[in-house]
This record gives C-alpha cells, sequence and structure tokens, in this order.
C-alpha cells in the first residue's frame, strides 16, 4: 500500500498553492456502524462547476452497486439529469458521468440511496448540491488557486520492518510524478509532457479532480527509471479552447536524492498505548536544512502538515509526538516518513514551477489493546465556597473536566483538560457564591 506526496489536491475539490503537498492514503481502519460518504466532488455548495464533470462519491465501506443509486436533479425545473454510473477501487467509489452535459448555471440536487454489501443502510448527509459555470468541458471550477502549478519530481520508495535500516521496496521502488493543476478561471481540453529523453505523454486528466492533469509511472530497474524520468528539462504543453500554454520545469541533476529515513524508536513504534501522546523518531535527514522538509503520515488519522505550509517539519526536524487519544486501540496503521529536497518558482505570468526529489520509508505502526479503566470521580467535599474531588482514571488517560449550574440548561462549560499522569487527578474549584448548586462531570479529552 503506497502512500504518494505530490503537487496539489484538497479533498474539498479547491486547490491549494503548488506548495502544499498532499498526502493520498488507503485507511486499514474503519470504525462506522452504517456505511456514509466520506468525500464528494464537486464539493457540496461548489459552484462553477464543469457541465462535463464527473460527480464521485466515495464511501466510507464497500456498497451494494445493484441497491446504491445517485439521483440528480435540476433544481429549477426539478428534472430528472441522466448520468453514467461507474464503480470502481472496490465499490467504494461511484463516478456518475453526465450525459448528456449537464444544464449551465444550474444548481443541482443529488441524492445517494443504497445499502452496503452487508445491507446496512447508508446514513450520513446522502444529499447535496453544486452549480454549474458556463457550458465547456476541460478543468477549472471553483477553487481559489490564483496560479497554474507544474511540477515534477522522483521518489524512492523503502520498507522498514524491523529496527534495522529500511530496504528498497521490492514492489515499486521508483516512482516518478508529473503533475499539472490548473488555476481556478481556466480550463483545458489536454496536456502532454515532453521527457527529457524526447519522448512525449499524454497527461491524464484526474477523473476526481478534473483541474489536475498528471503522469504517474514505476520502475523496478534504477537504471532503466533514470534514463526514462532523469534530470533534464520537462516540457508541458497544455490546450485549451481559446489559447495554450508551455511551460518547462527542469529537474537539477543538482537536487540530491535524499537518503532512506529510518524510524529510530521502530520497537516502541509496535506497542504504542493510543490513551498516551507517542513520540515518533527517526534519523537527521543528511543534508536537511531549513529550507528542505519532513512528512509523515499514520494512517488516515494523523499526519503532519504539508510541505511548504508555515507548520511543516523542517528538513533538520527528528521527531514529532502523536497527541493520545489520536489512535484506535488494537490497530495496524500503514504509515511513512518522507524526506524531501524541493526547488521552486513564482512567474509573474501566473504560474508556479517545482521539482523535487524526495526518499519515503513505509511501516507499520501498531497500537496495544485498549485499556478498559473507567473514569470514576470520588471522594468529593465541600468547605466553605471550595469543592474539590478526585477523578480516577487510567495512567496516561486525557481528561476533560467540566460543570454547569444548571442540569436543565444542558450549558457545560471546562474546567480545565489535562492528561492524569498517575492516575488520579486532584480536582479543586471555587464556587462563586451566587450559585446555589454546581454540578461537575469528568469524561474522556479528544
Amino acid at each position: 500500500m503506497k502512500t504518494r506526496f505530490i503537487f496539489p489536491r484538497r479533498a474539498d475539490g479547491q486547490r491549494a498553492g503548488w506548495l502544499a503537498l498532499v498526502t493520498l492514503l488507503l485507511s486499514l481502519y474503519r470504525a462506522v456502524a452504517q456505511p456514509t460518504i466520506v468525500s464528494t466532488v464537486p464539493a457540496n455548495g461548489a459552484t462553477g462547476v464543469s457541465t462535463t464533470a464527473a460527480v464521485v462519491f466515495t464511501f466510507s465501506e464497500a456498497m451494494n452497486p445493484t441497491a446504491t443509486t445517485a439521483t440528480f436533479v435540476n433544481n429549477t425545473t426539478f428534472a430528472l439529469l441522466t448520468t453514467s454510473p461507474v464503480w470502481s477501487a472496490g465499490n467504494t467509489v461511484l463516478t456518475c458521468t453526465p450525459s448528456p452535459a449537464f444544464p449551465a448555471n444550474t444548481t443541482i440536487l443529488w441524492v445517494v440511496s443504497g445499502q452496503d454489501t452487508q445491507g446496512k443502510s447508508l446514513s450520513g448527509t446522502p444529499e447535496g448540491t453544486f452549480t454549474t459555470g458556463t457550458s465547456g468541458g476541460g478543468g477549472g471550477g471553483s477553487g481559489t488557486n490564483q496560479y497554474t502549478s507544474f511540477a515534477v519530481g522522483q521518489a524512492i520508495y523503502y520498507d522498514q520492518t524491523s529496527s534495522g535500516a529500511p530496504t528498497l521496496d521490492t514492489n515499486i521502488p521508483y516512482f516518478f510524478v508529473g503533475d499539472l493543476t490548473l488555476a481556478s478561471n481556466r480550463a483545458a481540453v489536454s496536456a502532454t509532457l515532453a521527457l527529457p529523453s524526447g519522448s512525449v505523454s499524454n497527461l491524464t486528466q484526474n477523473p476526481v479532480a478534473a483541474y489536475q492533469f498528471f503522469l504517474d509511472a514505476s520502475n523496478t530497474n534504477q537504471t532503466a527509471f533514470n534514463t526514462t524520468f532523469g534530470s533534464g528539462n520537462y516540457i508541458f504543453t497544455v490546450t485549451a479552447a481559446t489559447s495554450n500554454q508551455q511551460v518547462t520545469v527542469n529537474l537539477p541533476a543538482a537536487l540530491a536524492q535524499p537518503g532512506a529515513p529510518t524510524v529510530t524508536n521502530y520497537s516502541a513504534a509496535q506497542a504504542v498505548n493510543p490513551a498516551q501522546a507517542f513520540t515518533l523518531g527517526w534519523n537527521p535527514f543528511s543534508g536537511g536544512t531549513a529550507t528542505d522538509f519532513v512528512a509523515v503520515s499514520i494512517g488516515s488519522v494523523f499526519s503532519t502538515a504539508s510541505p511548504g505550509t508555515s507548520n511543516a517539519l523542517a528538513g533538520t526536524t527528528t521527531s514529532m509526538v502523536i497527541p493520545a487519544q489520536t489512535l484506535q486501540p488494537n490497530t495496524t496503521y500503514n504509515s511513512s516518513i518522507a524526506f524531501l529536497h524541493l526547488v521552486s518558482t513564482t512567474n509573474s505570468s501566473g504560474y508556479a514551477t517545482a521539482a523535487f526529489r524526495e526518499t519515503i520509508t513505509q511501516f507499520n505502526l501498531i497500537t496495544t489493546a485498549s485499556n478498559t479503566t473507567p473514569i470514576v470521580m470520588a471522594n468529593a467535599s465541600a468547605s466553605g465556597h471550595t469543592v474539590s474531588f478526585n477523578v480516577n482514571s487510567a495512567i496516561g488517560q486525557s481528561l476533560i473536566i467540566q460543570y454547569t449550574t444548571n442540569l436543565l440548561s444542558s450549558s457545560w462549560q471546562t474546567l480545565f483538560a489535562t492528561n492524569s499522569a498517575t492516575g488520579a487527578v486532584h480536582v479543586i474549584d471555587s464556587v462563586n457564591t451566587t450559585n446555589s448548586q454546581v454540578f461537575y462531570r469528568a469524561k474522556a479529552g479528544p
């Protein structure tokens, strides 16, 4: 299962700046009683959507295709609109392509109904709307991205399965990414990428995000890989209805491939107590500086800030903390650490370029079984206008202590939050003289 760091995608269907790398990964754990829609493209409420753009629903688990349907309605005339539905990704993704195109400048209402393979009905929010723009195909839409971005890069994958050094991944060790993301006010019919070797490849339009075109390629032979996707000039050609564009991105030979990250506390990462904060450590990024980046992903539940953003991990970082209660008990998380060198430019003509080399180490992070120690309030006492009591729990349990003066109002206010280092927290509160009664409760923290 691969973790892929590339340029830029956002779950809400809008574009971020080209510096915002995101992590696309698959989850090994799903804690849902009933299936739900976890994402839609275009996003609910989106505007300026292409009349020919496919509508993509991603579900929390595999659905029964014969019992699941998506209905589209013109919200002005209430006429039914037809689409061609296609299931993919193990029946967790439903792609509905309008046939014929949706009407322009119109609000479209969609409703999804159905069941998963266990017969459980779809829950959550199975309806929404989006508004189309003027007629036409290609990319573009309702995002806020000001620049069209062009990016190329190489990634090398390693696997770490012990406290020893990681080894080169045997399935897809060498990976190339060519990425074109259109500015919000642009559309394109097609795009190509000319490689330094002289060959030209068509870019694939992303079926989930029509504003993006990409070329992904991999190889198990490093010599063959570098011959095709080595250093040099990569030339993007964008074909549009009104005007074309050609941009060159150089992948410098001097841009070094980072060494492989190594988890330095691998054994501890195989028995993480989810009730406590966990510090994950790795070896120093050789040659990494404050302008380079480290990116960490733990399954689909935790990731560090995207490289290029203000709070991203710098290349000099060697550890980070996973907060308590972030992970589920007794779960294996497909995880990764990436070291990344990046060079970039922003052109006054409204586009940006980037070239990168990154090295990614994949590993499993495993949590221990759930701690069943209950949270108990005990030994309450009052003296004057001071109330005190104990909160007993598991060691390391995150706690939130709250109070209210009227149980009927349900207006609980937080007194404080803490982490129970010893398993017992003593609480002291000064009660306002105007309050005739005060109620307290303790619950698990986030």
